[in-house]
Formats: structure tokens, sequence, C-alpha cells
């Protein structure tokens, strides 16, 4: 995992990968590897490099298993919606009213709280759905549990067309309602107007907002367009510098769309379709994925409506234009294997950012797009939880002891207000090397 956190990312460097030491405990090290990132970004304004032999060496059935317990709780629950558009981005919707499925999953005693701390919105990208947040069928990979043991509360969603989620007509939803009603979700989680499985819903304080992918589109736009959320993490997404085989996807669902699509389902509302084309799915979005995993989640992938599709440049477009509005707290999230956004365009998406003073750049080694499903997982959790701990949305780091880190607007500041970088590395599986490196 490496992430880095600076005003001047592009001048960054990289600390050297180690040769993990045989024969070390692998629980024992995803424990250590864990407590390392989050303490590391508890410290401030920092850079944290694990190794990718490191990250390679904790197979994700080593980690804690996807069931809840151990303090975690995830219940349903849902949002009344408008599928409207009041954001920077034009383009039409139907304007009629639906209810959009989820879970909200934390620590026990927060979730059970009518009021709590922050709480993190998750949108998938395109093809996936919840599951991409809490695949159960194969142990260890449900991201949605560990991060509840990270500390963190996330509410995990299928998007409206999705799932268990209501469906139009792939026609009538486009990316700015989709940003309108990811909007309409934070100010609901704000106030606890949605509706939980039993009891009253939590009100949270802070709220950030966290997309995969095409997710990752709506979360930038719907950030620029509101000015609503504490904190913004984009993962697997940038608006340029995508590969060739992301331009192929895309014009096979635009020629599919300009077809008519399909029905969503047997007697469903039509207008929808893949992206990309299905054939070529396994390659393009499990990369490095353990082959269980990969069997149990290419079942899984769905129609996207078409709605959201046909105007992806467009809305990219837009994006650039509008970055630099944002000013919360970013995340920008890569993996190293990822076939359809590189981890070079995602080095470029941080500088577009100018309204931030505080970019973080995380980059999960061998990593394919479907980023919650690799092998590399627990590196991912736990550079998402570290930097939602130094953020207003808070959380416990590694599920321990409350450090009270993210709750000052001041955090972070520290050698960034200076300019400078420290490194913190973690060197081998066995036993954590600290050193720290300075840069001009």
């Amino acid at each position: 995992m490496r992430l880095l956190e600076r005003r001047d990312l592009a001048q960054a460097r990289r600390p050297r990968p180690t040769t993990p030491r045989p024969g070390t405990s692998r629980s024992f090290t995803s424990r250590l590897l864990r407590g390392a990132a989050a303490a590391a970004l508890a410290a401030g304004s920092i850079a944290v490099a694990i190794p990718a032999a490191a990250q390679a060496a904790v197979p994700a059935a080593a980690r804690p298993g996807a069931a809840s317990g151990d303090g975690v709780s995830s219940v349903p629950v849902s949002f009344t919606v408008h599928n409207v558009n009041r954001s920077a981005f034009a383009c039409a919707s139907d304007g009629k009213t639906y209810t959009v499925h989820g879970h909200l999953v934390g620590p026990s005693a927060q979730v059970a709280s009518s009021s709590a701390s922050g709480a993190t919105l998750y949108l998938h990208g395109l093809n996936f759905g919840e599951f991409l947040w809490s695949f159960t069928d194969v142990p260890g990979y449900d991201y949605a549990t560990e991060s509840a043991r990270a500390g963190q509360i996330s509410i995990i969603i299928d998007r409206l067309g999705y799932g268990t989620s209501d469906k139009p007509a792939g026609t009538a939803i486009c990316a700015g309602s989709r940003a309108d009603i990811a909007h309409q979700m934070v100010q609901a989680m704000r106030s606890g107007n949605y509706r939980t499985g039993s009891g009253p819903a939590p009100a949270f304080r802070h709220v950030a907002l966290a997309g995969h992918s095409y997710g990752g589109q709506i979360a930038e736009l719907e950030a620029y367009s509101f000015g609503d959320i504490d904190a913004l993490a984009v993962i697997s997404y940038t608006d340029q510098g995508s590969t060739a085989l992301a331009a192929s996807s895309a014009a096979f669902s635009t020629k599919a769309c300009a077809a008519g699509g399909q029905p969503v389902a047997p007697g469903g509302p039509g207008g929808y379709a893949p992206f990309g084309d299905p054939n070529g799915a396994r390659a393009a979005v499990f990369g490095d994925t353990d082959p269980v995993v990969v069997a149990a989640g290419l079942p899984k992938l769905t129609l996207n409506p078409c709605g959201d599709m046909v105007p992806f440049n467009d809305v990219a477009t837009a994006d650039l234009a509008h970055l630099g509005k944002i000013g919360i707290p970013v995340l920008e999230v890569s993996g190293g294997g990822d076939k359809l956004f590189p981890v070079s365009a995602g080095d470029a998406q941080v500088t577009l950012f100018t309204g931030s003073s505080r970019v973080t750049r995380l980059v999960v080694p061998g990593a394919g797009h479907a980023i919650t499903l690799a092998r590399q997982q627990g590196a991912l959790v736990s550079g998402v939880s570290g930097w939602l701990a130094t953020t207003s949305v808070g959380g416990t780091p590694s599920g321990g002891v409350g450090t009270g880190v993210g709750q000052s607007p001041d955090t972070g500041r520290g050698l960034l207000a200076a300019g400078g970088l420290a490194v913190v590395a973690a060197a081998g599986t066995a036993v954590l090397a600290m050193r720290r490196r300075r840069h001009p």
C-alpha cells in the first residue's frame, strides 16, 4: 500500500519494497500492518508506504471473516429519494419518487446509538452493486465489516436501478440525478430521516462520500454541486487518462444502448446494458484476484441504466472544470493492477483538486479494478479507515482505543503547512522497521 499526503504529490518518492522474512505469522502480520498504517495516519500529515511484498504475504483468508460479529452490527436501511437533477451537470431524469435499499454497518455500540459522530456513504460503480462493499461469498472480503472492525461506520447501498433498490427505466436516470440522490441521502444521514430494520435511524454530524469507478464520478459531481459532505474518497476512478480498454468498454455500452438496451430483468423496465463485453469482464475487472472470488463474483455483475453510461465522457469533462471547487479533504485511491484507470491517471487526478489543502494518495499494489475484492483488500481497509480517522468523520483506527484524531479542523496540517513530507515505511512482515525520511 502506498499512501501519500502532501501539497506537491508529484515530487514524492516511493520507499523500495523489501522481501518479507519467511515463517512469519500471517494473522499477526496483518494486525501489525493495519496498526502501523492507522498509527502513522493518526500522527498527522505523513505518508505511509507498506511494500507490495508485505501486503501480498497476507491472503484474504487470513484476515477477519465476512460475517458480522466481534462487536460489528449490520442493519437494513432504506431511503426515499426523488429522481430529480439540481446538480451542476444538466441531464434529464423522470422526477419520480423511489426507494433505495442498503445496510448500515459499524461498531455495534455506535450503530445502536441514535446519534453518532460520523459515517461514510459508499457508491458502487457500473456492473456492481452493494455486494462490492459486502462480499460474503468468500470469507475475508467483506469490506464494510472489516471497516467496522477498524472503527468506521458505513452505509452501503444498491444504487437506483441495481439489486434490491427500485428500478426505473434505464433512460430515466442520469449522472446529475445520481448526484442529487446522493445529496438527498447525505442529508437524510445527517437528520436521521431514513428507515432502519429496527429502532431509530442514527443521525450523523459528519458524513463522508466515497465512490468506486462511476460511483467516484457521481461522488465528485455531488461534492462540487452541493458542498454538503465533510470528506471525499474517489476509488478506482479518474476523469482523464483511462486505458484503451476503458474506452472500448464504453463504446460497447454506447452501441448496446443505441440499439435500445435490454430489460433489467424479465418483465422489468428496459434501457439497460452491460459496461463492456461481458466475455472480457474477468480480465478487465478482477485482475489479480483469487479464482474462488472471481468464480463467485462474476455471476453477480449486473446490467446498468443506459442513462448512466452514455454521457460518461461529458460528465468527466465537466469535472475537469469544477474539481477545483472542492475544498474538503480528498482521498484518491488506485489499484496497482487496475486495467481501466491506471496508477498514472490517479497520480494526475490528485493535481486537479486545487481547492483542497489536503489531498491524499493511496495506491494498493497489485489490486485490480474491483479493488475491494482484491487479494490486497486489507491494505485498502487500512488506508481508507486510517484516512477517515484523520478527518472530521473520525472513527477509531484499527478498532483500538479512540484517539480523537480528526475531530479538529486543524487535524493533518502539521508538516503539510510547512510543505514537508515524512515517510514511514513498514519493512518486512515479522517486524515493522520504522524510519523517517524527509524530502524538500
